[in-house]
């Protein structure tokens, strides 16, 4: 049997696996934590005359209190953050490649225990130039710990449930969003903020010496007795039976008898046509999902006069759309290409609908209402890229795949906020100056039409619901040869299936489907 196949008997998310999943996953509280501090740590507050005429800030002291950033000197807590996102990218696509060579487990934990470390050190910076270089270091540990956590949550528990696990990994996000706010409104203090936001995170070092190595990682490696080990230890701890324990006997990996030796990196995600193409697709969805998600978010900050207010409803609004997704990708007439494709659309038709209904001088309930729409559509886009991606990419490059993908998710992120310059001055706009409302609404416009292409590219990309992942590169185009189609009676194309003789899964009978 293959790794799959232990699951089955192990259980696809047993007790003891969920116990887990959930000392990894809940570690994405404290990355909502750190990827939206600055929109507190660097609020512009306003000022008010004190003793001696000095003018002080109001209720609360930022970084822009500390330092002087304002005026001229305003770009200085964009290029922070900015050097913040380009510390994730170099993250996402280093720490990635290191987790792939030295295994998920330690690449993970000893990211994230220098992600706090570095995060709690700004606390005393005395100099803006030191607070931004720990945020460059702080992104940079975070893009690995997102990336290398969810796969390793995700290689614990068995393929059926991971529409699930992986829905819930970015709904624990949304709710670090506003957990972020309430921290906010009770530590004003920058420096109290920062202690907030990476002191609790030391309780998810803890679970370290219980948590094993991905089996999925170790058979890739052609590690198959420790694979095995590991696959009967979780079996154990779900209080499986002796007997159907001593049935968990791992045939040697299908990868050739060098594949453990050989050395994967991006250039292994060009090697062949079919892997170039999941490569190059998937990174143009992950930057629309960035670029869209952040320049919504951009977009929607003055939905109440509360900042606390405005980053609590951006987390709520994003709940509902991670629900569904966890409701749709199991279903085999939606499955992950089709929710996929719907999610990218819907975002279209709402950014589309806002530049009609856009009008500079008017704030009307309908323009919000479809930002939030648009916002809640592209966060569940969001979160099923990452579920699509993680089957689509084989294991000996999962996380090189994925990290280069979230690179070029972190390129979008870096470029949303510069898409308003594109906007004009709505205080100039009228009736009659067609080129200033159009201006106005050009960022929507290019929302859309990103999200609508997008949509279009993904039907490129083959199903992976009910499929058996890929170990090897090879095994990509060994699936796609090996599977056959059938008609359904009412005229519906069923997902691919294996011949009869590896058709073994029954997906029905695994828990949470």
């Amino acid at each position: 049997m293959d790794v799959e196949e232990g699951f089955r008997i192990v259980g696809a998310c047993g007790r003891y696996q969920l116990l887990l999943f959930l000392s990894i996953s809940l570690s994405s509280v404290v990355m909502a934590f750190q990827m939206v501090l600055m929109v507190f740590a660097g609020e512009n507050t306003p000022l008010t005359i004190g003793k001696g005429g000095k003018r002080i800030p109001v209720g609360k002291y930022t970084i822009v209190d500390e330092w002087n950033l304002r005026g001229d000197r305003e770009y200085i807590v964009s290029t922070i953050q900015a050097m913040f996102m380009f510390g994730v990218l170099l993250g996402n696509i280093l720490i990635g490649q290191l987790s792939d060579k030295y295994g998920r487990k330690p690449i993970y934990f000893k990211a994230l225990g220098l992600l706090l470390f570095v995060s709690f050190l700004a606390t005393f910076s005395s100099d803006w130039r030191i607070f931004c270089a720990l945020r460059f270091l702080a992104g940079f540990f975070q893009g690995g710990v997102v990336l290398v956590g969810f796969v390793l949550a995700q290689e614990l528990v068995g393929s059926s449930v991971w529409p699930i696990t992986g829905s819930f990994i970015q709904l624990l996000f949304s709710v670090g969003l506003m957990i972020l706010a309430l921290l906010a409104s009770i530590f004003t203090n920058w420096r109290g903020l920062c202690v907030a936001t990476s002191v609790p995170g030391i309780i998810f070092l803890l679970p370290y010496w219980a948590v094993p190595e991905s089996p999925r990682w170790l058979y890739s490696q052609n590690m198959t007795a420790e694979a095995e080990e590991v696959l009967r230890h979780l079996a154990r701890k779900n209080g499986i039976s002796t007997p159907d324990i001593s049935k968990i006997v791992l045939q040697k990996s299908k990868s050739d008898s060098h594949s453990s030796k050989k050395q994967y990196s991006v250039l292994s995600l060009f090697s062949t046509r079919s892997i170039a193409k999941r490569t190059l697709v998937m990174a143009y969805t992950w930057f629309v999902c960035s670029f869209s998600y952040y320049g919504l978010t951009l977009a929607a900050k003055d939905l109440a006069e509360s900042i606390y207010v405005s980053v609590a409803l951006s987390g709520l609004v994003e709940i509902p759309g991670n629900i569904a997704c966890a409701v749709l990708l199991n279903r085999p007439w939606a499955g992950r290409r089709r929710t996929l494709i719907a999610f990218l659309a819907f975002v279209g038709v709402s950014c589309f609908s806002i530049m009609f209904l856009h009008d500079p001088s008017v704030k009307t309930v309908a323009r919000t209402a479809l930002a939030l729409g648009g916002k809640g559509g592209i966060s569940a886009a969001f979160c099923l890229i990452y579920i699509y991606a993680s089957e689509l990419f084989p294991t000996v490059v999962r996380n090189v795949g994925m990290g280069s993908s979230s690179m070029s998710a972190r390129v979008g992120g870096i470029l949303s906020p510069y898409v308003h310059m594109l906007q004009g001055d709505p205080s100039h706009a009228s009736v009659n100056s067609g080129f200033t409302l159009f201006s106005a609404a050009t960022p929507y416009l290019l929302y859309g039409a990103l999200s609508v292409f997008a949509a279009g590219s993904i039907v490129l990309l083959p199903e992976t619901l009910n499929q058996p992942l890929p170990d090897t590169i090879a095994d990509i185009d060994s699936h796609k040869s090996e599977t056959r189609y059938r008609k359904l009676k009412n005229g519906v194309e069923e997902l691919p299936l294996m011949p009869a003789e590896d058709d073994t899964t029954d997906v029905k009978s695994q828990p949470w489907v």
